[in-house]
């Protein structure tokens, strides 16, 4: 067991450098060039690298904490209810996680705008509007993340499930995270991602696209929509295998996860903010140019 747990920290911690390095070359890339970067799609992949580095860091910082023995013998202060509340529950992680999410979210959405309904989005998406949108993602990251602070109490001597508050509070708390954390957003991103590719379709099927016309179908256009697709798919593929557990448990299938079922799920989740760097440098032309 302790050699399981060797590996999984040893998991989590390479996704955490490697979301630093990996973010950070983007938002260097992206700072230096920035008239060549200056679009509202580039300003939120940009964000989107913030968020993702912010994360690595977050993450790799609560992983060192949980190696030590500051989570041992926790009294019940306001230090250990702290360390129960916002360390032990990965408040911040999910902070962040759910605000990367909804970043992504953002992202379709932006696109699915500048897509389907060009003249709106020329008039409409502003980049005072931008950087609202932005900050309503942060918004709802940590509005959701304040749920995870009621799971986790000092007692005896560690910090352990609230039984009052899980008995009381399982199920909504359940439904608000299937539907915060996955449904609402794999919804919201499949629809833009659907409506874009069934209106690339059409165009072309129509045969009344000009290649070389600096127009809704054009060749750098189409490479950022294939790019943040694949990273919609990559975000499904992360976080499903953490809330078909959540499902599971729910129904009462299996047993709530233990703890290093926990840390390889939620390292798994995590992996979610290390791999856009990479569909960038494999798929977004302009970004590898």
């Amino acid at each position: 067991m302790a050699s399981n747990n060797y590996l999984a920290t040893a998991f989590n911690v390479a996704i955490g450098c490697s979301a630093i390095l990996g973010n950070s070359l983007v938002i260097f890339v992206m700072t230096v060039r920035r008239k060549q970067f200056s679009s509202s799609t580039n300003r939120l992949i940009r964000h989107q690298s913030i968020i993702d580095f912010v994360s690595g860091l977050v993450f790799l910082l609560m992983t060192g904490i949980k190696q030590t023995s500051l989570l041992e013998n926790v009294e019940r202060n306001f230090v250990g209810v702290f360390l129960c509340r916002f360390i032990h529950s990965n408040f911040f992680v999910w902070g962040l996680g759910v605000t990367s999410t909804y970043n992504l979210v953002v992202i379709s959405l932006e696109r699915f705008l500048a897509t389907c309904y060009p003249v709106k989005h020329r008039n409409y998406c502003s980049f005072f509007k931008i950087k609202v949108s932005m900050c309503v993602a942060w918004i709802i990251g940590f509005t959701h993340a304040i749920s995870y602070v009621f799971i986790f109490t000092a007692k005896q001597s560690k910090c352990q499930f609230d039984p009052y508050f899980l008995v009381h509070t399982k199920l909504p708390l359940f439904c608000s995270e299937v539907l915060v954390e996955f449904s609402i957003p794999i919804v919201l991103i499949s629809f833009s991602y659907t409506r874009i590719l069934l209106l690339l379709r059409h165009k072309l099927s129509d045969g009344t696209v000009n290649q070389q016309a600096d127009g809704v179908l054009s060749k750098a256009k189409r490479n950022v929509i294939v790019t943040m697709l694949i990273a919609g798919i990559m975000f499904f593929i992360c976080w499903t295998p953490l809330e078909m557990m959540r499902f599971l448990v729910i129904l009462g299938i299996t047993r709530e996860p233990n703890e290093l079922t926990r840390t390889i799920l939620t390292g798994l989740v995590m992996c979610n903010m290390s791999v856009n760097p990479v569909v960038y440098c494999f798929k977004y032309q302009h970004f590898r140019t």
